[in-house]
């Protein structure tokens, strides 16, 4: 188990991650369905984000903005 959690770090929700960002739940969701934020699915409907996904759509979104 200790394997699956360093592999997966720290997920979170789509709200923690609406609220991280400061954007509505729906944008979230959008970008979660169009793959713009990287996550997963569990149980069909619960959306999961990992750290390190969540960081690279940042860092991707910083390098965008600065252009």
């Amino acid at each position: 188990m200790e394997d699956m959690k360093s592999f997966l770090g720290r997920l979170y929700s789509a709200d923690e991650v609406a609220k991280l960002l400061n954007i509505d739940m729906n944008t979230c969701y959008k970008w979660l369905g169009e793959g713009r934020i990287k996550g997963m699915k569990l149980a069909g409907a619960l959306w999961r984000i990992r750290d390190a996904d969540l960081r690279a759509f940042v860092e991707q979104s910083i390098k965008e903005g600065s252009r």
